[in-house]
């Protein structure tokens, strides 16, 4: 898989810019690198449904929008961009969809910070969805794991199951944590509350005297927000059949929660390994999630995975791309194609003038030349007649000679046949003791014989015909046998 380069990715409520090339942090990027953002989990419009599990994607896509529209509130006056997830459940016969969906006009202005330092955006994420990036690149194995997010604006978690994504929840935001402080009576602002997790968190030993209240209601906030995650957990392990949590990863945008591994032990999460979201190789200081997200988008760009990409910032086409670009470019082929044609027609009409003045001048000599190259011209045609004349006159008399010799050598084979036919009657004839008064050839394979034999002798007339037969002959008649004072003439025709 060919590689995609750099790409820069901008976070949406930090503008944090991070780049990436597949393999470092922090590397080059130039104009031609990929531009990636995500969308905050507040903006996102959830909804699960079951479907059966034979659906079409024709159907199941019309079916996501008319179920967004009609039980995820989605207004019909907005524009939405609308995506999904399936997931498969333990009944064989239906499947889970998961469909999110984000108002266009709110991401636009959600957006406008990132955009006013770029003017596209390629690839915008859906963050729950990024987690899956740890499994691809092996950066942990996959496992039963709960991921979770805690920042000022936006909070969630994402469960994960054998490095699958199930589930996301929303969970309490700093901002929200900070209004039930102020509520209490104790004035702090979400970016107070931010350091003052990382500093001392849950562990009770690192707070005066005077904070005693800040924190109870801390582990007030974070006991109720651990019992709704609880709830999560419970409710995805009876629908998609996970025994627990292995492990639990959970930051804030700068770190972890001091001694909340303590406090979920504490709360009942026990045999748990827990982490926060500085697991790259490369350890950075704070913007956690941003790497995380960055690595993903990486992966569904090298991949051409566009199913869950929300963006509606496209980057503008080159400009050969775009559709008035391509209008000019054509006017101007053709303008150019008219001025390289009328350049070709002139130079060829002047190449054409130049060649019709040398076939006038050629032509003028020929006609000079012509009526002092006739004379030859005709002498030539003569000597060719009669030279054809007297080509065909001897094709014909080697024709003529070709037959003649053709007809001896059947000739000479036909005497050839006949005297071997004689020489072979006349040895029988010799072997059995008969006179003749007479040899006839009738045809080359054909003979007529007259025998004379004396009374002694005319048994032997009957041997010459057994021996005529055992020597191939296939007709031996005998026309006439007769006595004439004691003399037997015999007439017969012998064919083989």
């Amino acid at each position: 898989m060919a590689s995609i380069g750099s790409i820069l990715y901008i976070d949406p409520l930090s503008f944090v810019e991070t780049s990436y090339d597949g393999k470092d942090f922090g590397v080059e990027t130039d104009k031609h690198s990929f531009i990636g953002s995500r969308v905050s989990y507040k903006d996102i419009i959830l909804h699960s449904f079951k479907v059966s599990s034979t659906i079409s994607d024709d159907e199941l896509k019309s079916n996501v929008e008319i179920k967004m529209y009609e039980y995820a509130g989605l207004d019909l006056q907005k524009q939405y961009k609308i995506s999904y997830i399936k997931k498969n459940i333990e009944l064989d016969d239906t499947i889970l969809i998961e469909a999110f969906a984000i108002d266009t006009q709110e991401i636009k202005e959600s957006l406008n910070g990132v955009l006013k330092r770029k003017k596209h955006i390629d690839f915008l994420a859906v963050p729950f969805l990024a987690f899956s990036t740890l499994y691809k690149n092996k950066i942990i194995a996959p496992k039963n794991d709960l991921f979770i997010y805690i920042d000022e604006n936006e909070a969630f978690l994402s469960l994960y199951k054998d490095g699958e994504y199930l589930s996301s929840k929303s969970v309490m935001t700093l901002e929200d944590m900070a209004k039930k402080i102020d509520g209490a009576g104790i004035k702090i602002s979400a970016e107070e509350l931010k350091n003052h997790l990382a500093s001392k968190g849950l562990d009770a030993t690192l707070y005066e005297r005077g904070e005693s209240a800040l924190y109870n209601e801390l582990e007030t906030i974070f006991a109720t927000m651990f019992t709704k995650i609880n709830d999560v957990v419970v409710y995805n392990r009876s629908i998609f059949g996970f025994e627990k949590i292995d492990r639990i990863f959970l930051s804030m945008q700068n770190g972890r929660i001091v001694d909340i591994k303590k406090f979920m032990l504490n709360f009942g999460f026990t045999d748990i390994e827990v982490n926060d979201f500085n697991i790259f190789k490369d350890k950075v200081e704070s913007d956690f999630f941003s790497n995380i997200v960055t690595s993903y988008i990486y992966d569904t760009l090298e991949t051409h995975d566009f199913k869950h990409n929300l963006t509606i910032f496209k980057r503008e086409p080159a400009f050969y791309k775009k559709e008035s670009g391509q209008t000019i470019l054509a006017a101007v082929s053709i303008v150019i194609l008219f001025l390289v044609y009328i350049g070709y027609v002139s130079y060829e009409n002047s190449q054409l003038e130049q060649h019709s003045m040398l076939a006038e001048q050629r032509y003028a000599e020929v006609k000079k030349n012509e009526a002092r190259h006739q004379n030859s011209v005709n002498v030539v045609n003569s000597e060719l007649k009669a030279a054809v004349g007297q080509k065909q006159h001897q094709e014909d008399r080697i024709k003529n000679i070709s037959m003649s010799i053709k007809k001896l050598e059947n000739l000479v084979d036909i005497k050839k046949d006949a005297s071997s036919f004689i020489l072979k009657v006349n040895s029988l004839l010799a072997k059995n003791s008969l006179a003749t008064t007479s040899i006839e050839l009738l045809t080359k394979d054909e003979l007529s014989v007259e025998l004379i034999a004396g009374q002694a002798k005319r048994d032997d007339i009957a041997k010459f015909i057994e021996d005529l037969i055992e020597n191939g002959f296939i007709s031996v008649k005998t026309d006439e046998i007769k006595s004439d004072k004691d003399v037997y003439i015999s007439k017969i025709e012998i064919k083989k």
